[in-house]
């Protein structure tokens, strides 16, 4: 397969990964309220979720293909609901302090479950690996080169905004509460443009 393919699929993952959804926005709250740090559990549920669901996505492809118009009708949902979930958090947390009340950072498990509750990394990996990879045969090596790209390249997305979630963080010990208003409802946008897809 030519490594023209390759370098398409990769500049097209970062331009979609790049962008503001549910895994970005999350990890932009969780960082300005707990740190860099303390939310690394969570970024590795997050990169270890998408590797699962772009390898997912690559194998089985053609089974997925079939059963995706039975599938995102109810996965829709139920990615909406958890999201709604993670936004009451949000709204809900108090500062990352280790006072009493203090909300916890989300975990590996969050960070993992979430990418199977996320249509849009489904539909991104089906998509993507039907325009990209799919036209050239079916080779193991280029599934697995297909899955490490799409990971690193969303990986990358979500340490951007990790990062600068981290740069907030003095910020939000000051203006806690207005940040988790507008972050909660970045999240209730996200579980909504899910829904409308």
């Amino acid at each position: 397969m030519p490594l023209a393919v390759y370098l398409e699929l990769a500049v097209s993952a970062c331009a979609t990964t790049f962008s503001p959804g549910p895994n970005n926005i999350l990890l932009l709250s969780s960082t300005s309220t707990h740190g860099f740090r303390k939310c690394l559990p969570l970024l590795f549920g997050i990169w270890t979720g998408l590797l699962t669901i772009m390898l997912v996505c690559g194998f089985g492809c053609a089974a997925l293909g079939g059963l995706v118009p039975q599938i995102v009708p109810v996965a829709k949902y139920v990615g909406a609901a958890y999201i709604l979930y993670l936004a009451y958090r949000t709204l809900l947390r108090k500062t990352g302090s280790t006072g009493e009340g203090a909300s916890k950072p989300l975990t590996y498990a969050n960070g993992f479950l979430l990418q199977f509750l996320n249509v849009k990394i489904m539909m991104l990996g089906i998509s993507f690996y039907s325009s990209f990879i799919m036209p050239h045969g079916f080779r193991v090596s280029a599934v697995l080169a297909f899955a490490v790209i799409m990971a690193v390249c969303a990986g990358t997305g979500n340490v951007i905004w990790a990062t600068l979630g981290a740069m907030l963080f003095p910020i939000y010990q000051r203006y806690n509460k207005v940040i988790n208003v507008i972050m909660a409802l970045l999240l209730v946008w996200c579980a909504w443009k899910i829904v409308s897809i």
